[in-house]
């Protein structure tokens, strides 16, 4: 029979792809880890990875026994969080998935949470919408605040919106856009843009908005993370679009551009549909869902 340590050391080295790297996350010795692998594939009768020139990868057969590991550790430790609340109070641990335009936010949420519940430890991870859901499905996350609402066919998720607000143009104080009240998304046509990489949920709406207006910018950088986005504009070596509230938050001097039609950022709380939540998500959730911190801007009319 396949214990769960065995599924663990599996699923360790199924996403490093090289030994060393998992058993330092594992915190034991590699030889002790490939023997574990070894013993693992003689139980089955089957090669879960290839090695060849020192280079790990999945077999077909590792591969779906990914799915299968990741499922019923997911599992395990939703067990293992419910009997700990049953226990004595609402505690655990919480795997969340953050959209980095609401850091800020949760920040704010967490605190109050921390206060009125100090035994739930959380555990943070900035992801992009594609990473979070990917993460939900195969329970390495238990909830996420997502850039976008999941798609409509995703029967695996559950969604709470989390308010709307338009998405602006930032530029530099001393570049020709910065005299502009707003300017229209056709008119980014040849303008150095900063764009976010495939996965970003704003990336797409972005892209989206562009394509319908039959603009194509020039790209001059590629950043998942809205600081660095704004310190390249701080300077003037090219514009980027983001959540208005995002611009206008502390940070380098930008000058703030109306768009029109403006894109629209629609934030959302997601977590699991095929999983329960444990006592200690499922207060994060409520907690989450009534915090007036969290919700953006729901003003999409403009100033």
């Amino acid at each position: 029979m396949i214990s769960s340590r065995q599924l663990e050391y599996f699923q360790a080295v199924a996403r490093e792809l090289h030994f060393t790297r998992a058993a330092e996350a594992l915190r034991i010795a590699q030889p002790a880890l490939s023997q574990q692998i070894r013993k693992l594939e003689r139980q089955l009768g089957l090669d879960l990875f290839e090695r060849n020139n020192h280079k790990v990868e999945l077999t077909p057969a590792g591969a779906a026994l990914l799915g299968h590991a990741e499922r019923i550790l997911s599992d395990l430790v939703a067990v293992e969080q419910e009997m700990l609340g049953w226990a004595g109070g609402v505690r655990g641990r919480i795997r969340l998935g953050a959209a980095r335009g609401l850091t800020a936010r949760l920040a704010l949420v967490f605190a109050a949470f921390s206060s009125t519940y100090p035994a739930v430890e959380i555990e943070l991870q900035e992801q992009n919408t594609h990473e979070m859901l990917a993460g939900l499905h195969a329970g390495r996350l238990d909830v996420v605040t997502l850039a976008a609402p999941p798609p409509p066919g995703d029967r695996g998720v559950v969604s709470h919106p989390l308010g709307a607000e338009p998405m602006v143009l930032v530029t530099g104080l001393h570049t020709e856009l910065a005299d502009r009240r707003g300017i229209d998304v056709a008119e980014l046509d040849g303008v150095d843009l900063i764009k976010y990489p495939p996965g970003s949920a704003v990336g797409d709406i972005i892209a989206g908005a562009l394509a319908a207006a039959g603009a194509e910018p020039r790209v001059r950088f590629e950043t998942r993370d809205y600081s660095t986005a704004r310190a390249l504009v701080g300077v003037g070596l090219a514009a980027a679009i983001m959540p208005r509230s995002v611009a206008r938050a502390p940070g380098p001097a930008v000058q703030v551009v109306e768009l029109e039609p403006a894109p629209v950022w629609t934030p959302a709380l997601a977590w699991s549909a095929n999983r329960r939540p444990a006592p200690a998500l499922a207060a994060l959730i409520d907690f989450m869902v009534g915090h007036p911190d969290l919700a953006v801007d729901g003003d999409i009319s403009g100033d």
